[in-house]
């Protein structure tokens, strides 16, 4: 029998404690019915672009549960934010049900382990990430700079999500 989280805690009394277990365990049933299946084959949209777009294959996601395509070679939501030169950030790729995609920045830093990854939204699938490590002669400018800039010389690596993933849940 399928059932859903909630379901499931019905039938632990008290309340409170059903409650407190919902809360832990909703956010990981979310993370787990909703990632994508299949790679995006992220990349550059084309040269000197500042736009990252699917690769040449559709692309299948589950949001919560529920199956979403995305088409192949589909412009990804623009980049917002500046990373500083000699330093390293992520920009993360979403898919809601709706096949909406928004984008988001993470907290850069002088290494790439020290980078702190956006949250992952309920309801969202990852898709995947860029890593941007400028080390040429500025900063790289979300949505301005390309991704290939000879002189800003992002350094973008693409990274694709499939099965779940969530770096912002720490066990410690």
């Amino acid at each position: 029998m399928i059932g859903t989280i909630r379901q499931w805690l019905a039938s632990i009394a008290p309340s409170q404690t059903s409650y407190a277990l919902q809360k832990v365990l909703d956010p990981i049933g979310d993370r787990i019915s909703t990632h994508a299946l299949t790679t995006a084959g992220l990349a550059i949209k084309a040269g000197a672009s500042a736009i990252v777009k699917t690769g040449a294959a559709a692309c299948i996601v589950s949001v919560k549960g529920k199956l979403q395509s995305i088409g192949a070679a589909t412009d990804q939501a623009a980049l917002s934010g500046t990373v500083l030169n000699a330093t390293f950030n992520v920009y993360a790729f979403f898919v809601d049900a709706a096949g909406t995609g928004t984008s988001a920045m993470g907290v850069g830093a002088a290494t790439l382990p020290a980078v702190v990854f956006p949250v992952i939204p309920e309801g969202k699938a990852l898709l995947g990430f860029v890593i941007i490590n400028p080390t040429g002669t500025g900063n790289f400018v979300g949505g301005t700079t390309a991704l290939d800039d000879a002189t800003v010389i992002p350094n973008a690596v693409y990274v694709n999500c499939t099965g779940p993933f969530d770096p912002t849940v720490l066990t410690a």
